[in-house]
This record gives structure tokens, C-alpha cells and sequence, in this order.
């Protein structure tokens, strides 16, 4: 196959229309898999771009949208602007994500997804908020398993002997068996980094899935997160969202893209009143905010 200009192995996607595939589904465990972005850039005013409503730029709800034989969205379900305590002088947001990773075919599925929402002032040099609690927060454990296996294997020596200058061969010989447990578990790991710098506060709130090695099930369909900000000041700020993820070989190779991301960045604006959507929240006391309570992560065994 020739070369496509501009495409390299790290530009497989596959976030298109799905390719017609009315014959039968084959397993893809034993065949190669492909880290893809989740952000092919296409040419300019593609589709896959998605960006703010040029009349209400502002905190848009729908921050990531990809169709194709595997399917991801990233959305904003509440925005609360207020202040970390009723004592402190200090702002703060409170932001809540609901994401989706789902297959639309059979034997699709993501193998590993890595998440990154990056915060930022709305000029050059700007250090903006600061990152201060998530959830999930560390590592979370789903459907773990254990697999007993025995793996057998025959030792053999040769033995010749000859009467007359006749010789016969016999093999003689063992069954060597090692038997052992293999555990393993769908995870869910979130962190608070520091990127772009190696100066100043944390900056970044970070997501890792990974799917049961073993089972082969993939990632969970579904977590809503928690993002809690501390800010300096009232400006307005932006977030850079980025996800990348490993998916079977069918999905990857749906089709090829090039590119870089061109996903419009999220504008956050203070003076907004709060969204509300989930429930009433008390923009004096977002710090006192449990974000395990909002936090929520299903897993839905891949078909």
C-alpha cells in the first residue's frame, strides 16, 4: 500500500462513519491494537471540530462528540461560580462532566482511554485557576477477576540402542504442570498535574480507564466527574480538553485521518449564574462540597 501523504501511524482514527460491515464480526483479541486520538483535525470546518456557538460562546454543555464504530462524548452538566468557604476570600468553580464511551458494533471496544482537562487564564502568560480537588480521585477498581490456570508441558529424552547395528529409539519421559492465579480488574485512575509548567499550582485534572486485560471488556461506558477550582480573581478562564485512547484494530482502522486537534477550547465566564442542573448547590460553601457524592461510574460488559 503507498504512503498517504500527511498521515503517519499516530493519526488512525476511528471517529467516522461507520464502514458497511454487514458480514460476520471475527474476534480482534489476537490481532494488533492502536493508540488513536479522539481528535482527528480533518481540514478546516470539519465536522469532527467541535466548537462555540459563535452567539453564546460561553460555557458550552457539549465539550467532545465522535461517531463512528466506537462512540465518545464528553458533556458539562453543571457550572457553579461562588466561593470556596463563606469565611475565605477566595473564588471558586465548581465544574461536573458526564462522559460516554460506547461501541455501536460487536467485538468494538476501548481498550484504554486517557483524559485531560487543562486549565488556563484567556491570555498568553495568564496562569489561571488552580486545580484543587477531583473525583474520582486515585485508583478505583471494577469487575475484578480471578483466572486459575495450569500450563502442562512434556520433558523428553531420547534413548537409542543398537543389536547388529540395529538400532531402535525410545523417548521416555515427563509432564512438567505449573499452575498459577491470574487477578486482574477494570481500573479508573484520576490525578491532579501540573502541565505546560514546572512552576506555579496544579493546573490539569487527569483520567486514565483501562479495561480488564484478561476479560477483555473494555473501559466503563460511563463516569460522571467532579472538578473543584480555587480562582484568584473573577476573570474569565478556558479549559483545553484532550482524549486519547487505545482501541481494537477493527475500530482503528475505519479510517485513516490527519491533523491536529481543533476543538475550540471551553470559556469559562464567573459572572454566570449557576447551572443548577443536578441540584441546588451553595456557591458561599463550594470547598465543603463532597465530590464522591457526584461522582459515579458504570460498567457495561462489552458485547
Amino acid at each position: 500500500m503507498s504512503p498517504i501523504p500527511g498521515i503517519t501511524g499516530a493519526a488512525l482514527s476511528a471517529f467516522d462513519e461507520p464502514a458497511d460491515d454487514s458480514g460476520s464480526e471475527e474476534s480482534s483479541d489476537e490481532l494488533p491494537s492502536f493508540e488513536v486520538g479522539l481528535f482527528p483535525g480533518g481540514d478546516e470546518g470539519s465536522s469532527f471540530r467541535t466548537q462555540n456557538d459563535p452567539a453564546a460562546p460561553l460555557q458550552r454543555s457539549n465539550y467532545v462528540e465522535r461517531h463512528g464504530a466506537v462512540d465518545i462524548r464528553c458533556s458539562c452538566l453543571d457550572v457553579i461560580h461562588g466561593f470556596f468557604s463563606a469565611e475565605s476570600e477566595t473564588f471558586a468553580t465548581l465544574i461536573v462532566l458526564q462522559f460516554r464511551f460506547d461501541s455501536r458494533k460487536k467485538a468494538r471496544r476501548f481498550q484504554a482511554v486517557n483524559i485531560s482537562l487543562e486549565f488556563g487564564g484567556m491570555k498568553p502568560g495568564e496562569t489561571g485557576p488552580e486545580v484543587f480537588k477531583i473525583s474520582p480521585d486515585g485508583s478505583l477498581s471494577l469487575v475484578p477477576t480471578s483466572q486459575h490456570e495450569e500450563v502442562s508441558r512434556e520433558v523428553g529424552l531420547d534413548v537409542g540402542g543398537g543389536v547388529l547395528g540395529a538400532t531402535a529409539t525410545a523417548r521416555v519421559g515427563w509432564t512438567k504442570t505449573v499452575s498459577r492465579d491470574t487477578n486482574d480488574q477494570t481500573t479508573v485512575t484520576g490525578s491532579i498535574d501540573l502541565k505546560g509548567r514546572n512552576w506555579g499550582k496544579a493546573n490539569c485534572a487527569s483520567w486514565t480507564l483501562q479495561e480488564n486485560a484478561t476479560t477483555k471488556t473494555g473501559v466503563p461506558t460511563s463516569m460522571r466527574a467532579g472538578i473543584l477550582l480555587k480562582r484568584k480573581d473573577e476573570d474569565p478562564f478556558q479549559c483545553i480538553v484532550k482524549i486519547n485512547a487505545t482501541v481494537d484494530v477493527k475500530s482503528a482502522m475505519e479510517r485513516v485521518f490527519g491533523g491536529k486537534p481543533k476543538d475550540d477550547p471551553v470559556l469559562f465566564d464567573p459572572s454566570l449564574e449557576p447551572t443548577n442542573n443536578l441540584q441546588k448547590y451553595d456557591t458561599e460553601e463550594l470547598g465543603a462540597i463532597n465530590l464522591e457524592d457526584l461522582c459515579e461510574v458504570t460498567h457495561t460488559r462489552a458485547r
